[in-house]
């Protein structure tokens, strides 16, 4: 089969590999459509560790890696699954370690996959493994009935956690980005309230998620709330705790990753199933995966929100080289 792998920084191929046939424990999914998390990609080309910026990859990158937002159809299955079988459609919760999505087919434990409904297309679950992540982090306020929450970052986070939070019932949801054609972009979705950071002025907010990681962003988020922070972007920089948050018991918390239940994939299905969570507004360029530099500089330049390829039919030009 078909894979793209990264070589080195800023360089990348197509190449062949071998299908693996499922464990036991494993089904195999066709890997119908394929969605980048920017800053793995952008970092792994950049010759940039995802968490330390200090360090470099292990070039080459193992095939089809760092794809990991993907839904696809099941075509084998070990003789231990349960609950799927061939002709399954599935999006990918996790997939991290080892070969990756950028490739024809991937092996995955049951654990790893949700089905989809049949009223759930390719493009609206292509990237369910990142709104996984916002859920995880949304869910750590407990009940958002009634109250209001300030998102920091129009990212694909920010995007997917200000319409999740409205429709888990919080009553206000602003969220802010320094960048004015984000910005543009979002309130012309017609999903939520959007502003520029400078545009608060005084307002106020119970709670607030930040999806930047940036101290500066955390700081300005952490000045407005009143009862409680989640900082869902990875952390750089050092924030600053006083004492007038200190009494007024503000919690400041990180986000918590763990494992996503039954009620928590019937919660995300729900929410985009039924009650209108745009997924889909993610996925704004399409490129094949033989031009994968121009997908890293749409992400560069922030021209693209998603860049997304079709497996089955992106890798047939590959001879026309990078």
């Amino acid at each position: 089969m078909k894979a793209l792998q990264i070589t080195g920084e800023n360089e990348f191929e197509i190449v062949e590999v071998p299908q693996e046939r499922p464990q036991d424990d494993q089904v195999t999914v066709r890997i119908e459509i394929v969605s980048t998390c920017p800053r793995w990609d952008m970092s792994m080309m950049d010759g940039k560790d995802m968490f330390d910026a200090s360090k470099r990859p292990d070039y080459p990158l193992p095939p089809g890696f760092p794809g990991h937002e993907m839904a696809g159809t099941v075509v084998a299955v070990g003789s231990k699954i349960a609950s799927l079988k061939v002709g399954d459609r599935v999006a990918a919760l996790e997939h991290l370690i080892g070969s990756g999505a950028y490739a024809e087919y991937l092996n995955y434990r049951e654990h790893e996959l949700i089905k989809l409904p049949d009223n759930v297309g390719w493009k609206q679950a292509v990237s369910f493994e990142l709104l996984k992540c916002v859920l995880i982090g949304l869910l750590q306020f407990g009940d958002l009935s009634g109250k209001s929450m300030l998102v920091s970052g129009l990212g694909p986070a920010g995007i997917l956690a200000m319409q999740a939070a409205r429709l888990m019932g919080a009553s206000r949801v602003v969220a802010v980005d320094i960048t004015q054609e984000r910005i543009d972009f979002v309130n012309g979705l017609g999903i939520g309230v959007a502003k520029h950071s400078d545009e608060l002025g005084d307002e106020r907010f119970e709670l607030g998620y930040d999806c930047v990681g940036a101290a500066a962003s955390v700081q300005n988020v952490l000045e407005r709330v009143d009862s409680h922070l989640v900082v869902f972007g990875v952390l750089k920089g050092e924030v600053r705790y006083g004492g007038h948050l200190w009494f007024k018991g503000i919690t400041l918390e990180s986000y918590k990753y763990r494992s996503f239940e039954a009620a928590d994939q019937a919660l995300l299905l729900d929410l985009v199933a039924n009650k209108g969570l745009n997924t889909e507004c993610l996925q704004t360029h399409h490129v094949p995966f033989y031009r994968y530099q121009e997908t890293i500089e749409l992400l560069k330049r922030q021209v693209a929100i998603k860049v997304y390829a079709y497996p089955p039919t992106d890798f047939e030009a590959a001879s026309e080289v990078k």
